[in-house]
């Protein structure tokens, strides 16, 4: 049995303002122990901008990014890894939205964000390939999806294809098709997820929009394992690596199989 303690922690995110959210991971961490942890999409800065001009402000380029440092010393302290997205600035001056995955040693890996709803499409260039990474330690083969990108089976299974068994999914959403969507992600492709929203809200103009939390961490079978409200809260559960889902040995042998009945690509423009 390969048993690994898994984490997620939902909070309100401080809007623009860097260093308060650094303060508020680093005291809620503080004594905590998990092998991955996962926090919200656009952890460091939160998500509503004026404009990309604005967002450049708090865009890094992930060789000297501070907020990949600081994930560092997180991971040092926690003695894992740790996941969240942050704006990265491209070389050409273009910006993603990037999950990034680090441990005491510094970053393992990166996931450009690929679907982008309407309102990102305005500051945020798409991702353009998939890939898992090795959590260092441990070997265990690990896929970071955003928000959005979950809606979209096909982001998954090639996760899943590359060897994932555990996909983190950080994210900022309001409404409730995000967290039914996930445990079929899980069972679909037989793997671990571990969602962590945010909650609190932020204005866009003149409207508010409130975030709901309903953070989870989900097993291979898409049972809901941990699961937060709306609340502030530090989920974590430990999950053994070698879990089967009860179902799979009723339906066919090899799921495997079944699924190279189908070629999923990512296709990728020119330029």
């Amino acid at each position: 049995m390969k048993s690994i303690k898994l984490a997620f922690f939902q909070y309100a995110v401080f809007h623009h303002s860097p260093e308060e959210n650094f303060e508020y991971i680093r005291q809620a961490a503080e004594h905590k122990r998990c092998d991955l942890l996962t926090l919200p999409e656009l952890f460091s800065c939160g998500y509503a901008f004026q404009d990309k001009k604005q967002l450049a402000g708090f865009a890094e380029q992930l060789e000297q990014s501070r907020t990949v440092q600081f994930l560092q010393q997180i991971a040092r302290n926690i003695g894992g890894a740790v996941s969240g997205t942050i704006p990265e600035l491209g070389r050409n001056g273009e910006i993603y939205n990037t999950a990034v995955l680090v441990d005491k040693n510094g970053l393992i890996g990166t996931q450009r964000k690929i679907h982008l709803p309407n309102y990102e499409k305005q500051f945020f260039s798409p991702g353009d390939d998939i890939n898992v990474f090795s959590v260092t330690d441990s070997g265990i083969k690990t896929g970071m999806m955003t928000c959005f990108d979950s809606w979209f089976p096909e982001v998954a299974l090639i996760m899943r294809r590359k060897k994932a068994g555990i996909i983190l999914n950080s994210a900022c959403f309001g409404g409730n098709v995000t967290p039914q969507i996930l445990p079929v992600r899980a069972r679909e492709n037989q793997t671990f997820v571990v969602s962590c929203n945010r909650v609190g809200s932020e204005w866009f103009g003149e409207e508010e929009e409130h975030f709901c939390g309903m953070s989870q961490i989900i097993s291979p079978d898409g049972r809901i394992i941990t699961s937060a409200d709306n609340r502030e809260w530090w989920g974590e559960a430990d999950v053994d690596l070698d879990e089967k889902p009860a179902f799979s040995s009723l339906i066919c042998r090899d799921f495997e199989a079944e699924h190279q009945k189908y070629k999923v690509t990512l296709n990728r423009e020119d330029g």
